[in-house]
């Protein structure tokens, strides 16, 4: 007892050293390493969706384009033509308002008219792959001939233009099908399958379904006869919403002026042509927008010269009047001098005042520019009445000569402006050229600019590599296993006698799956430096003390269910003893399910069973080994009672006559849980190790495997742990940290 209170306090020294929620780097790496199966797996699969995208992706195509906004272009001529009312028109347009111009519905719409996009033909492919064949097939215009015999799919090289498809709205957006019948004929075939019309490629055809009128007019049809195309006649809106999400319109630096069009599409043609009608409308309708504001412009000075002519007239009229009356008046210096000064500000009111009619026309009176006027024409109003007053201190001729005079001359000046400015604009508006201009027509792309198959691939790994370590992550925080020796001890009060790690080794050689000949599938044979053996031979030590209190040399291993490696520790863990100069015998005493003879690579038959239930001989049952000193008693036929058979005196007969005959017996039992034949076996062992596996198992089914052995009897001494690190990772570690150890080892040995 003074070794298992020894070993279990070294182990709870260890567990709570090792006792943390965190997962260092070096425990991370080697989860990674023992799942490195599942990665490849995760990895391989995505990889493998990868390829599939790639194949069934159609590709996208982009082509690009540039225009120039220059600030003042459209107005530039037409600024100075004005003379004081061009500062309102030289005010630059940003470059913002060019871009929502660029993708407005009134540049679109032309666009799509011109190049009739509502119309949408497309060949008809074989699903998924179809067009990936297509593809790959077509060689320049040549038409390929059909797969399989499958004539009604495009299969390379097929072309069709329709440069009218006129339905009802209702029929807008539903799929109709052209179908080729060779010899430049077609035949259109409605959503339902109804036969619509027969034409014939250059002539227009009109037919009829539900009583709606149909015009088709296909200019160039090249496809194998029975071929199908695909017809859709869009929406305009849906045309309009699916041609914005494929363009991209943005400002090339800041305030550069320079605006950059992408478009993106199924072909090079279709996105190159789109690119250039967008520049094309674009700037046709800037330069209309700039003609049509000189010529706005224009109409106003037009209008505004009979009413100045008017106005001088009728002052020149008033002062001939005056001086007539009164005879000739001669005007001082001074009154020259304030002549002046009132005729410079009244001009200047006059023409402020013309500049916000004219503002007024394209802004708000709550605009910034028009109020800018207002406050203008409110200090020049203030600047001539301080002349006015003035004027109060002449003498009354003085001030009527002065206020004809002052009319007279600012209605001439005006005029004389009005008229010159006139003229010049009628030279501008014929040279108008607009604020915009393209600096770079697209080139149609010779490769697709998605999907790119390398960057797809490096995703689909990056997220199988992803997933896989995802999953792996997840399985070890949720596994609700027993994974610690600590848990059982402070649970059941069992004492763990060894932790047998899983490595590479054993993973390597199939352990548990496949089996060689001679001594294959024993390790401590084949690897008898492995760290699995070596936690084996810390077994071996401490079961030399334990079974000194024990009634008998037999030691039973069992587990609550199958597959927990009992097996691999009762051949192997015999192999150790018998190495040491022990006399051994392992028996299988699994009845059903038995494989122990797989380890020595021969037959099961004639074994345990066949000895119980008939008279064989112990030599025939004992069956050696290439491993001096080990003997292996296999499992036999297989019963159809094997709980009953194994409470035949004979079988207790035969644990009694190996425990006389061998230094340790072995016995490598069913599992608990599934059958009682563990409970039965137990009762003749003097000691009994419940075989665990990491994470395997819920604390209350070890419980349960250790309330049911007790019930019958059984001594249970402890618990093994096996394939530690299979599930957290550590295999990887403990195997690499064990192989180098050795390797150096045998290294200064030689």
């Amino acid at each position: 007892m003074n070794t298992d209170y020894r070993l279990s306090a070294i182990r709870t020294r260890s567990s709570s050293d090792d006792d943390t929620d965190e997962i260092d780097l070096t425990e991370l790496l080697s989860l990674l390493w023992s799942g490195k199966h599942i990665l490849a797996v995760a990895i391989a699969a995505a990889c493998l969706a990868g390829v599939l995208y790639l194949i069934g992706a159609a590709p996208v195509f982009e082509a690009d384009g540039l225009v120039q906004i220059e600030q003042d272009g459209g107005n530039a001529g037409i600024a100075p033509a004005m003379g004081a009312f061009g500062s309102m028109l030289g005010a630059p347009m940003e470059t913002e308002a060019e871009i929502q111009i660029l993708q407005s519905r009134m540049v679109l719409t032309k666009v799509i008219e011109q190049l009739k996009l509502q119309i949408d033909v497309q060949p008809h492919y074989f699903p998924f792959f179809g067009a990936f064949v297509a593809r790959q097939r077509t060689d320049g215009d040549e038409l390929e001939a059909p797969l399989f015999g499958l004539d009604s799919f495009a299969w390379g090289g097929e072309r069709a233009v329709v440069t009218q498809f006129d339905v009802p709205a209702d029929m807008k957006g539903a799929s109709f099908t052209l179908r080729a019948l060779g010899n430049d004929e077609f035949q259109l075939i409605g959503p339902d399958g109804e036969k619509v019309l027969l034409g014939k490629v250059g002539a227009a055809v009109q037919g009829r379904l539900n009583g709606e009128l149909i015009t088709l007019f296909v200019q160039e049809l090249r496809a194998n006869p029975g071929a199908r195309f695909d017809l859709i006649h869009w929406r305009l809106q849906d045309v309009l919403k699916r041609l914005l999400n494929n363009i991209e319109i943005s400002e090339q630096g800041k305030q550069s002026g320079m605006i950059g069009l992408d478009v993106e599409g199924p072909s090079p043609h279709y996105v190159s042509s789109i690119v250039q009608h967008i520049e094309d409308v674009y700037v046709r309708q800037n330069v209309e927008q700039h003609s049509a504001e000189a010529q706005q412009s224009l109409d106003f000075l037009k209008k505004q010269l009979p009413e100045v002519k008017g106005r001088v007239d009728a002052a020149q009229a008033k002062l001939n009047a005056y001086q007539m009356k009164k005879g000739s008046v001669n005007v001082t210096k001074e009154t020259e001098l304030v002549l002046q000064q009132s005729v410079d500000l009244e001009t200047k009111r006059l023409e402020l005042i013309g500049q916000r009619e004219e503002a007024l026309n394209r802004f708000t009176p709550e605009h910034p520019a028009v109020q800018a006027l207002d406050a203008q024409i409110k200090s020049i109003e203030k600047e001539q009445a301080n002349i006015k007053r003035r004027t109060e201190g002449l003498p009354s001729t003085q001030q009527e000569v002065l206020s004809l005079m002052r009319d007279l001359n600012v209605n001439t000046q005006l005029y004389t402006a009005l008229l010159n400015s006139t003229q010049e604009l009628q030279v501008t508006k014929a040279g108008t050229v607009g604020s915009a201009r393209i600096i770079d027509y697209p080139l149609p792309p010779d490769q697709p600019a998605k999907p790119k198959p390398a960057l797809v691939m490096a995703i689909c790994a990056f997220l199988g590599a992803f997933l896989g370590c995802g999953y792996l992550l997840v399985r070890m925080a949720v596994s609700t296993g027993v994974s610690q020796p600590s848990e059982v001890e402070e649970a059941l009060g069992l004492v763990t006698y060894a932790a047998i790690p899983y490595t590479d080794v054993q993973r390597r050689m199939g352990i548990g799956r496949r089996r060689t000949k001679g001594t294959g599938g024993i390790l401590a044979a084949l690897e008898p430096e492995n760290v699995a053996i070596e936690a084996l031979r810390s077994l071996r030590t401490s079961l030399q003390f334990a079974l000194l209190e024990a009634q008998n040399n037999v030691l039973m291993f069992t587990g609550p269910t199958p597959g927990l490696g009992k097996s691999f520790v009762s051949i192997n863990l015999g192999a150790i003893l018998a190495m040491s100069g022990k006399r051994v015998v392992v028996i299988d005493g699994d009845l059903r399910r038995g494989y122990l003879h797989q380890y020595i690579g021969q037959e099961a038959v004639p074994g345990l069973s066949d000895y119980i239930a008939s008279d064989a001989s112990w030599d025939s049952l004992a069956r050696s080994t290439t491993v001096d000193g080990l003997t292996i008693i296999t499992n036999g036929t297989t019963p159809p009672n094997p709980s009953e058979l194994l409470l035949h005196e004979r079988f207790s007969e035969l644990i009694e006559r190996a425990s006389n005959q061998f230094d340790i017996v072995i016995i490598d039992s069913p599992p608990v849980l599934p059958v009682t034949d563990a409970s039965v076996i137990g009762r003749l062992a003097g000691s009994t190790l419940l075989v665990l596996k990491e994470g395997e198992h819920p604390m209350r089914v070890v419980e349960e495997s250790t309330r049911r052995l007790v019930q019958a009897g059984v001594k249970i001494r402890g618990v093994v742990f096996n394939q530690v690190g299979a599930r957290s990772g550590k295999a990887g570690y403990y195997g690499a940290a064990g192989d180098a150890y050795h390797s150096q080892y045998r290294s200064v040995a030689r």
